[in-house]
C-alpha cells in the first residue's frame, strides 16, 4: 500500500506542478519535517460549497473542515464544523448591519459577488477571519472545491465504498429513512446526495458523513486503479480549485499522504451535547457553554484530538 500511494503522489505531483491554477514555488529554507515539510503545524481550512455551476462567484459553504498537518511527527487530523454554528462575522456591517450569521454565511458574505469582505481571499478569507473573531483560532491556508468537481472527480476515480453506520433521514422526509445502513458503491451524484442529507435528528450526522465519504475518496483515490485516470482527474480540476497553498506545499502535502495510513488520520467534530438550538426563528445551533469551541481548538492545535 505505501508504494502504491508513493506511486500515486509522484504522479499527481509531476501534473498538478504543471497544471493546478495555484500560487508559484517559492523557494523553501532549511526545514526538519518529513518530505522537507515546516517545522511548524500547517492546518488548512477546506470548504465545500453548495453551488453546482463551475465558477465561485456566490455560494455557501456546505462543508467545513480543518485539516491539521504535523511534518514532524508525521500527523495528520481533521476536524468538521456544523454549517449552521451561530457565529460573529467580521467586515459585514453594510449588510443592513449584520454582525452574526451561520457559519457557512461567513463564505458567502466573502465571495466576490457579495463583496463585503475587504481582505485577501474572498469566501475563505472571511471564513479564517471568522474562524479567528470568535474562537482565536489561525488557519495557514485554504481549498475550496464546489460541488460539481466534488461530483465530478468521483465519478473519474470510478466510484467509492462507503459504509453508512445508521439510517439517514432528511427534513424533507422525516419518517422514512433515505439511506439504509450498511454497505454502498456511491456514484458522485450518491455521495454528493449522502453528503448534503440534513437530518433533523442529529446535527453532527452530516459532518460525520462529510468524514465518511472522505475516506472513501481517499481509499479510491490511493489504489492501483486510478493513476490511469490521474490525468482526467487534473484535466476536471484544472481552474475548478480555488486555493493559496504553493505548488512545493501541495507537493509537501502529497508526500506526507504517501507515507501516511489513512486508518491514521485523526477525524474529530464538534460534539453534539456541546450545541443546542435557540428558540429563534430559522435553525442555528449555539454552544451551551461559551468557550467549549475554543477550548477543542486549542486542544486539535495542540494535537489532541478527542475520539
Amino acid at each position: 500500500m505505501k508504494k502504491k500511494r508513493y506511486l500515486v503522489c509522484l504522479i499527481l505531483i509531476s501534473l498538478l506542478s504543471t497544471t493546478m491554477g495555484v500560487r508559484s514555488v517559492e523557494a523553501a529554507g532549511s526545514q526538519g519535517g518529513l518530505c522537507n515539510g515546516p517545522d511548524k503545524v500547517m492546518t488548512i481550512l477546506v470548504i465545500g460549497t453548495d453551488t453546482r455551476s463551475v465558477g465561485y462567484l456566490y455560494g455557501l459553504a456546505d462543508t467545513i473542515m480543518v485539516f491539521r498537518v504535523d511534518f514532524q511527527e508525521g500527523e495528520v487530523s481533521v476536524i468538521g464544523f456544523p454549517r449552521d454554528l451561530w457565529v460573529q462575522i467580521p467586515d459585514v456591517e453594510e449588510d443592513n448591519g449584520r454582525t452574526h450569521g451561520k457559519l457557512n454565511q461567513a463564505y458567502h458574505f466573502g465571495t466576490e459577488g457579495m463583496g463585503y469582505y475587504s481582505g485577501p481571499g474572498y469566501g475563505a478569507g472571511l471564513m479564517q477571519a471568522t474562524f479567528k473573531q470568535n474562537w482565536g483560532f489561525e488557519i495557514d491556508h485554504y481549498i475550496v472545491i464546489n460541488m460539481r468537481v466534488f461530483r465530478d472527480v468521483i465519478d473519474a476515480i470510478g466510484g467509492i465504498k462507503v459504509y453508512n453506520p445508521a439510517p439517514v433521514y432528511s427534513f424533507h422526509q422525516k419518517n422514512q429513512p433515505k439511506v439504509l445502513a450498511g454497505g454502498y458503491f456511491f456514484s458522485g451524484n450518491d455521495a454528493l446526495l449522502y453528503a448534503r442529507y440534513r437530518d433533523p435528528r442529529n446535527v453532527n450526522d452530516r459532518v460525520a458523513r462529510h468524514e465518511i465519504v472522505l475516506k472513501g475518496v481517499f481509499d479510491q483515490i490511493f489504489s492501483l486503479s486510478t493513476i490511469p485516470k490521474i490525468p482526467e482527474i487534473v484535466g476536471l480540476y484544472k481552474g475548478n480549485v480555488i486555493t493559496d497553498l504553493h505548488l512545493a506545499e501541495i507537493s509537501q502535502f502529497l508526500c506526507l499522504a504517501a507515507k501516511t495510513d489513512l486508518d491514521q488520520v485523526k477525524f474529530t467534530r464538534i460534539p453534539k451535547d456541546s450545541l443546542y438550538i435557540p428558540d429563534w426563528q430559522g435553525f442555528v445551533w449555539l454552544e451551551k457553554e461559551p468557550g467549549t469551541i475554543e477550548d477543542l481548538l486549542n486542544e486539535f492545535q495542540a494535537g489532541n484530538v478527542p475520539e
